[in-house]
Order: C-alpha cells, then sequence, then structure tokens
C-alpha cells in the first residue's frame, strides 16, 4: 500500500498542540510540540501518525481518540476543510465522531461535539 505523505505538521487548536504519545494514548500539550505526518489514503480521506512515537491517531466508537501501532479501520479520518478555513477530523468508521480538544488542550470525548464547535478546529501548520 502506498501512502502520499504530506510532511510534517502540527494540528494545533487555540494554543494546544495534539502529538500521539507513548504508551498508547493521544494527547494534547502546549510544548514541546509532537511532529505528525497526515497522509491521503483516498481523496478526502487521511490518516495521522506521531513521527517520534510511531504510532497513528485512531477513534473507537465510543469517542475516545488513542494511539495504535497498528494502522486499523479506525485510523481512518475523514479530513474536511470548513468555511472558516479550520479543518475537521471525523472518524470514518464512526459517523458523527470528531477530533477534539478542549481550550485546555486536553482531549475531547468525540461524541459529543460537533463539526461547527471550535474545539473540532484545526489549523495544520506546515513546517520545514
Amino acid at each position: 500500500m502506498l501512502f502520499n505523505v504530506r510532511g510534517k505538521l502540527q494540528l494545533c487548536v487555540s494554543r494546544a498542540l495534539l502529538s500521539v504519545c507513548l504508551p498508547s494514548r493521544t494527547d494534547s500539550s502546549p510544548s514541546p510540540p509532537g511532529w505528525l505526518k497526515v497522509f491521503a489514503m483516498k481523496h478526502g480521506v487521511v490518516g495521522i501518525r506521531g513521527v517520534k512515537s510511531g504510532l497513528y491517531v485512531c477513534m473507537s466508537a465510543d469517542g475516545l481518540a488513542y494511539g495504535a501501532e497498528r494502522f486499523s479501520d479506525d485510523c481512518l479520518l475523514k479530513e474536511n476543510l470548513e468555511e472558516n478555513h479550520y479543518t475537521t477530523y471525523s472518524s470514518l468508521s464512526h459517523p458523527a465522531v470528531y477530533l477534539a480538544l478542549s481550550h485546555k488542550g486536553e482531549l475531547r470525548k468525540g461524541n459529543s461535539v460537533g463539526r461547527h464547535q471550535s474545539c473540532t478546529h484545526f489549523l495544520p501548520r506546515r513546517t520545514a
């Protein structure tokens, strides 16, 4: 399987950055930032992998984000560019489950938020 790797990205909401950390959990941290690779699986569907940890960002049916060593259907995310130019990521396997961070940078349960809430709006920043 070939992946179209887009390069290193940081995904941020407000001042928090999303990173995939060991042991098998997704966390956000204001610093130091975790580099993420976003790669296309098909048009509008991506996977996200932590560069340092090697873990994939996945979403469970319960709406919880987690890091997995193996890529699975839970790791397929729909990438949508919203009207305000922010990007939202929702689970392809579990409709209406969004990747979300609180204003404090903590993970929010993805089935309790919607695409129009600011906690689901990410701003990918390209790095050199």
